[in-house]
């Protein structure tokens, strides 16, 4: 079904990560061998994930922005299905790299309170669950307890945030294991000047309609239920991919801040400033 039109801007995510880069600086001051050192490469493992974590980060903002984008060719039928699962699959993975990160830091620092950063089988359980705990679990698991020690701010956020890391948990696992996400929408009414004209289409409408891109995307909801006990619900309360982007954009600045002021107030370094070259420490 058309929209009216909306201004393009409203389809650009803008993630706040200059805190991020903040704590990367911090890291690698820690690393210094006058500080917490770096024997077991730990910083490696650290900026492993922080750099995987951006490039998820760029993921999400590209296939959302396709997906509501005007581009001068036909839209496969697939096609916003695979963006909008390429979104899902993005924060997902964008929130294990950043637990990776973190993990990494924090093993620098309580080695007993966080994965070991020298085991595979450790790295292997690295998860955004070790900051959540799985309370519905069975038996029921507790976050690690290094968290709660140095990223306490982070953690209550996090926690605070549970139903839509939740959300996006499953969006993931149905779309990479099951089946489509993407449950019907709204097209964009508000091309270009000269956009039809240019591709000899002006005033086709059924042409036309082939390079609608989408204005909302409405979320398939309870996804993992089976679909003769998905019950249907009023236009207003189905879940929207722009609106949990929105909302996930908020939770990664949010989070950026905090962690960086968590690390800054948990983790304390001999040296609070980078040495220069022949320096030595007292």
């Amino acid at each position: 079904m058309p929209q009216p039109p909306t201004p393009m801007s409203d389809y650009v995510l803008t993630f706040n990560l200059s805190d991020f880069a903040e704590l990367d600086r911090f890291a690698l001051l820690a690393r210094q061998d006058y500080n917490l050192g770096n024997t077991t490469d730990w910083f490696g493992t650290f900026r492993g994930g922080l750099y995987g974590f951006y490039a998820r980060i760029h993921g999400i903002e590209v296939n959302y922005h396709l997906v509501h984008s005007w581009i001068p060719r036909p839209r496969l039928p697939v096609e916003t299905e695979y963006h909008v699962a390429s979104v899902f699959f993005n924060m997902d993975s964008a929130l294990e790299c950043l637990t990776y990160a973190l993990n990494a830091l924090g093993h620098a620092v309580m080695p007993t309170s966080f994965r070991d950063v020298t085991t595979r089988r450790d790295l292997a359980k690295i998860s955004p669950r070790d900051v959540l705990g799985i309370p519905e679990g069975d038996p029921p698991r507790a976050p690690l307890p290094g968290y709660t020690n140095l990223f306490p701010s982070t953690q209550t956020h996090w926690l605070a945030n549970r139903d839509l890391i939740q959300t996006i948990f499953e969006l993931h696992d149905v779309s990479k294991h099951r089946q489509t996400i993407y449950a019907g929408g709204m097209a964009r009414l508000d091309p270009p000047l000269g956009f039809y004209e240019a591709l000899g289409v002006a005033g086709k409408r059924n042409e036309e309609a082939l390079f609608w891109p989408s204005a909302e995307i409405i979320l398939r909801p309870d996804p993992k239920a089976p679909h003769a006990e998905q019950i249907s619900r009023a236009r207003e309360d189905y879940q929207t991919l722009e609106g949990l982007a929105q909302g996930f954009v908020q939770f990664i600045d949010q989070t950026s801040r905090l962690a960086l002021a968590d690390a800054r107030s948990t983790i304390a370094l001999s040296h609070n400033q980078f040495m220069s070259a022949g320096e030595t420490a007292p």
